[in-house]
């Protein structure tokens, strides 16, 4: 579920906050921080298909309501219950997991009624979503589709959503855009069958155990590290000091050189082009400039003394 961007991500947040009380932390403290930052994103994951789930209460809860009226129409009495019959929707219930959560107060979006319906003026008053209701196509793929239009039309970029989490927790700052892509790649690899109901997998939090383990030797490598990376970095500025350096430019900083030194099967090109993305959003608008040179320049000197340690893909120039 987690991706590497993510992982390195996740450990600038959490080497941050180490360094900022100055290193003073066990590393088996550091490592566990890191491991429920990631954490947290699995709950979020989770998090956001109970949201899709509230939604579709909300619309049955509507067509309930509007079926009670004193005098109902014939539309209310007969309603288009094609949203509230999604496949996908369905299969989300039908998770184990997601069904567990879901049944939980702190997942079921109670307490944010209001932004639920919200969400359902909003999607009800789309094209995406009319257009939906009004084919006569009843098919899997229209499933998937408006669950996709959902997500990139009316969850994307939604500011009070962003807010709503922010409160929620401060581990889930940065993550919404990945995971609701994430949901959208899980649903649009669902398969239907004639004789099988369609079933939905949660991901892991992690696509494998290689990972976790990249998560574990990247915290721990950079935090024991530290003050060589340092004197790396000014050996390399010459007449600086560290503190005219930003923080988070030292933080991504020693990061990516725990990649170059530390893990022999990656590219060096990747390592840099990673951490330069990473800095074009959470640094200043020079910082990839900065970076890149400092990396570079590192990387060349290890190279011409011969002390690069790589094999395998991490050769690839």
């Amino acid at each position: 579920m987690i991706s590497r961007r993510l992982v390195r991500i996740k450990a600038m947040q959490t080497y941050y906050a180490f360094l900022q009380d100055s290193g003073d932390v066990s590393a088996e403290r550091i490592w566990q921080e890191l491991k429920f930052n990631i954490e947290k994103s699995h709950e979020l994951y989770i998090y956001l298909h109970c949201l899709l789930l509230a939604v579709c209460d909300f619309a049955e809860d509507r067509i309930e309501l509007n079926r009670k009226k004193h005098l109902p129409s014939s539309e209310d009495l007969n309603p288009n219950t094609k949203f509230i019959n999604n496949r996908i929707l369905t299969a989300f219930r039908n998770n184990t997991i997601i069904n567990k959560q879901y049944s939980n107060n702190n997942f079921n979006w109670s307490d944010y009624s209001e932004f639920i319906k919200s969400i359902w003026m909003q999607i009800t008053v789309s094209d995406y979503y009319n257009n939906y209701i009004l084919s006569e196509n009843n098919s899997l793929k229209e499933d998937i589709k408006i669950i996709d239009k959902i997500i990139s039309k009316t969850l994307t970029n939604n500011v009070e959503l962003d807010d709503i989490l922010e409160e929620k927790s401060i581990y889930w700052n940065d993550d919404l855009e990945f995971l609701l892509s994430n949901i959208v790649q899980g649903i649009k690899k669902i398969k239907e069958s004639e004789d099988i109901p369609i079933t939905y997998s949660l991901k892991g939090i992690y696509r494998d155990m290689g990972d976790e383990e990249f998560a574990k030797k990247l915290i721990l490598k950079t935090a024991l590290h530290k003050n060589s990376y340092d004197n790396s970095i000014l050996e390399t500025l010459k007449k600086w000091e560290l503190e005219r350096i930003a923080f988070i430019d030292r933080v991504i900083l020693h990061l990516a050189l725990c990649e170059i030194n530390e893990f022999p099967d990656m590219p060096v090109k990747v390592t840099i082009n990673e951490y330069l993305e990473i800095s074009k959003y959470y640094s200043t608008e020079k910082s990839s400039l900065f970076i890149n040179g400092i990396l570079d320049k590192i990387y060349n000197q290890l190279k011409d003394q011969n002390l690069l340690n790589k094999k395998g893909l991490g050769l690839v120039e």
